[in-house]
C-alpha cells in the first residue's frame, strides 16, 4: 500500500523519466499482432474489463461481473490442462459495479453502480462462495486502479475528479498541479477521467522495496503520470489524448480519440506510435509465463515460454486481445 515514504522510493525510477523529457533518441514500442476473439459465443456484453494472467473479468451493461476461464491460467500454475469455458461465468457475491479492477490474487475490486463505494471480494473471482468488503476510508469514487504487484489502490473521487491512493486505513489526495512536457506549470483544470497504476520492487523479495507508477487521462484527454518528487503531474510527451491507457514497465499503450492504438517506450520515445490495427475501448494488459509438465530446476516447475497479450473489447462488445510482438 502507499504509504508517506513511498515519494522517496520513486527517486530510483525518475532518471527513466529524465530521459523521456530531457529528450532522448525516438524508437518503437512492441507492436501488436492481429486482434483475436477468445470464443466464439461471446455475445458481446463487455462494457468495462481487467485481466487476470490470461482470464479476462468483464462488466456487463448492467453492472454484472463475469469471467471467462481459459486454460491457460491451468498452465500458469504448472498444470498442462484445465477446465475451458465457452460462456461468461457470472462472479459470486452478488452486486453490481462502474468499474473493475483485478489484483495480483485475481481479487476484483469494484465501484458500486449505485453508491460509488469501492468494495473487493473476500477471495478471487473464481470462487463459488465469496463475498464483498468494503475498503476503508469511506472513499467514493468515479474509477479505480489497483497494482497487480503489491496491492496499492488508487480511485478517482466521484465529484471532485481528483486522485487518492488507499494505505489500508484511509484514502490520501494526490496533488492536483499539472505541468506540460517540459515540466512547466500550466493552468489547466485537474479533474482526472480515467488512470492506471503500477508497481515495481526496486529491492529483493525479501527486502521489497516498493514503488508506484500513477497515470491518469485528464477531463482534456491529456495523459499524465504522477511525479511526487514535483508534488505534480506531468504530460507525456507526444501531445496524445486518449480515452483508455494501459502500462506495462517501460512502455505505454493508449486508445486514442480516434479509436486507434498507440504506443510509447517511455524509456526513449518523444512521440506516440501507431501500435496495432483496428480500434477498441478498454484496455488491459497480461504477461503469462507457460510451464510444461516434467520440466523444473532444482525441484521448482521453470516457464518454458512467456509471453504477453494487450487486451480491448471490441465495437461489438466482444473481448479481444493481441499479442505484443517482441
Amino acid at each position: 500500500m502507499m504509504d508517506t515514504k513511498m515519494k522517496f522510493r520513486y527517486a530510483r525510477f525518475l532518471s527513466l523519466f529524465a530521459l523521456v523529457f530531457a529528450g532522448a533518441s525516438w524508437a518503437t514500442p512492441p507492436q501488436l499482432g492481429q486482434w483475436e476473439l477468445l470464443f466464439a459465443n461471446d455475445d458481446g456484453r463487455a462494457v468495462a474489463l481487467d485481466v487476470y494472467r490470461e482470464t479476462p473479468v468483464i462488466l456487463d451493461e448492467k453492472g454484472h461481473i463475469f469471467f471467462l476461464n481459459m486454460e491457460i491460467g491451468k498452465e500458469a500454475s504448472g498444470e498442462w490442462f484445465g477446465e475451458v469455458y465457452e460462456s461468461w461465468q457470472k462472479v459470486s457475491g452478488g452486486g453490481t459495479a462502474m468499474d473493475i479492477s483485478i489484483d495480483g490474487d485475481g481479487v476484483p475490486w469494484v465501484v458500486g453502480k449505485k453508491s460509488n463505494k469501492i468494495y473487493h471480494l473476500d477471495s478471487n473471482f473464481a470462487s463459488p462462495s465469496s463475498g464483498w468488503l468494503e475498503y476503508p476510508g469511506n472513499g467514493n469514487a468515479r474509477r479505480l486502479s489497483v497494482s497487480k504487484a503489491n496491492g496499492s489502490p488508487y480511485m478517482i473521487g466521484a465529484r471532485s475528479g481528483h486522485v487518492y491512493g488507499g494505505d489500508g486505513k484511509e484514502w490520501k489526495k494526490l496533488a492536483v498541479k499539472l505541468l506540460d512536457s517540459d515540466g512547466k506549470e500550466t493552468q489547466d483544470t485537474f479533474n482526472a477521467l480515467d488512470l492506471f497504476a503500477e508497481s515495481y520492487n526496486a529491492g529483493t523479495s525479501d527486502k521489497p522495496d516498493w514503488y508506484d507508477l500513477v497515470f491518469i487521462i485528464n477531463n482534456d484527454n491529456k495523459i499524465y503520470i504522477y511525479l511526487p518528487e514535483k508534488e505534480a503531474w506531468q504530460e507525456l510527451p507526444g501531445d496524445a489524448q486518449a480515452t483508455a491507457l494501459v502500462s506495462s514497465g517501460k512502455l505505454v499503450y493508449i486508445i486514442s480519440t480516434d479509436g486507434k492504438f498507440y504506443g510509447l517506450d517511455l524509456s526513449s520515445d518523444k512521440k506516440w506510435t501507431p501500435a496495432g490495427p483496428g480500434s477498441g475501448k478498454e484496455l488491459a494488459f497480461s504477461r503469462v509465463d507457460t510451464f510444461q509438465p516434467f520440466l523444473s530446476q532444482g525441484g521448482k516447475k521453470i516457464p518454458s515460454s512467456s509471453h504477453s497479450h494487450v487486451w480491448t473489447i471490441g465495437e461489438k462488445g466482444q473481448v479481444l486481445r493481441a499479442v505484443v510482438v517482441n
